[in-house]
């Protein structure tokens, strides 16, 4: 999973004061897709929040963990690409998308993610290909004041999809570059820009091993709070 923050808002007004689930629709081409927004009490910041190839916005895993991070004051917006209710059949890699579709949706998510929430700081966040899709999307199109610090979630035993060796040195990389913010932002504490949180055992859907003493949902607690955390320094 990849988180972004894609902008420093402040917060105006009185905070909802209840847990609201709203649908939305979004059309960035062809049929209207649904965004789904899940915002606790007193939110702290919105994360639009794609998901993997393989998982709906409405899968079991999706859903713990927006359920999750909303229990840290996280509000979340979960968006579907066009082929996504398509994989109710199963999945194959030929059903997914073409890229141009990707971002074209993403784009639309974005632009409903704010209308949803407009004052609340807003991340980006995406589970395996979403993680992909937006860093794609601000990489080509960046947004304005975009700092680009960035958050990588991964399971230790994820070896098909991240090189953890490799993933922390190009986050060393990163660190030792500029990092553009936001004009007025103070430069008088130095913010952790790009981060790597590794989950002990869990593999690439934070599933854990039979002999371990946790959970996948202790997992999916534990990224949770770790993206709550960070979100919280950026702020």
């Amino acid at each position: 999973m990849k988180i972004t923050q894609t902008t420093f808002s402040t917060v105006h007004g009185e905070p909802t004061q209840s847990p609201r689930r709203v649908e939305s629709n979004h059309t960035p081409s062809g049929p209207n897709l649904p965004a789904l927004l899940l915002q606790p009490h007193t939110p702290l910041a919105l994360m639009l929040f794609g998901h993997g190839a393989g998982t709906p916005m409405r899968a079991p895993l999706m859903h713990q963990m927006a359920e999750a991070l909303a229990h840290h004051r996280i509000a979340t917006v979960r968006y579907d690409y066009p082929y996504s209710h398509r994989l109710q059949d199963g999945y194959t890699e030929d059903l997914i998308d073409p890229l141009e579709t990707l971002l074209a949706t993403t784009r639309a998510a974005i632009q409903a993610a704010r209308a949803l929430a407009p004052d609340l700081p807003f991340f980006l966040g995406g589970r395996s290909m979403s993680g992909q899709v937006m860093s794609l999307l601000l990489a080509h199109e960046p947004c304005p004041h975009v700092p680009v610090p960035t958050l990588f979630i991964q399971g230790a035993r994820d070896p098909e999809y991240s090189d953890l060796n490799e993933l922390q040195s190009v986050i060393d990389q990163r660190r030792s570059q500029p990092v553009r913010g936001e004009p007025g932002r103070s430069p008088r504490r130095p913010v952790s820009n790009h981060t790597l949180h590794v989950i002990k055992d869990a593999d690439h859907s934070f599933n854990l091993p039979p002999h371990s003493p946790k959970t996948q949902q202790h997992a999916i607690e534990e990224a949770a709070s770790a993206t709550a955390t960070w979100i919280q320094i950026q702020l």
